[in-house]
């Protein structure tokens, strides 16, 4: 079960924050598509998000839940691969990069309790944001986001 939680948990958040803050200024979360993400936007996202993944309604995502997702993402992404495989036969486009990354796996169940809370669920995604936000005024504009990835850059060498 632990294993589980944690994979479940790497995976999570990774398509949490990794869809949040994704693209050219988190253009997923950016709902009115200004170029900028604001903390209300994001909020909205991950409550969005939640709710989608929380099939049975119950304020959690348990394991059978978020396998679900995962195996809907997969899918979705195998279409996607297949309608451009003449294209780009063989090349990947970065999609899903990093779901196996990083030493923080099984940190978004907070609590060890086996199950994802609202709360947990976008915890990492509002802590990059606000690293994000260098000035502290709840929006990320496009140049905090370049500051961010290059920062980011810098630290891995």
């Amino acid at each position: 079960m632990r294993i589980t939680t944690i994979l479940t948990g790497g995976l999570l958040s990774v398509a949490l924050a990794g869809t949040a803050l994704a693209g050219p200024m988190g253009k997923r979360a950016d709902l009115d598509q200004n170029g900028q993400l604001t903390r209300a936007e994001l909020t909205t996202h991950i409550d969005q998000r939640f709710k989608a993944i929380d099939a049975n309604g119950n304020g959690q995502i348990e394991t059978a839940e978020m396998q679900a997702a995962k195996q809907e993402r997969q899918a979705k992404r195998a279409e996607r691969r297949e309608a451009r495989s003449g294209d780009a036969a063989g090349k990947r486009s970065g999609e899903g990069r990093g779901a196996m990354r990083g030493g923080k796996r099984g940190q978004i169940d907070a609590n060890g309790d086996g199950a994802i809370s609202r709360d947990e669920f976008g915890a990492r995604a509002l802590k990059r944001f606000e690293r994000a936000d260098a000035n502290d005024d709840g929006v990320v504009t496009q140049e905090e986001r370049a500051a961010m990835k290059e920062a980011r850059k810098t630290r891995r060498g």
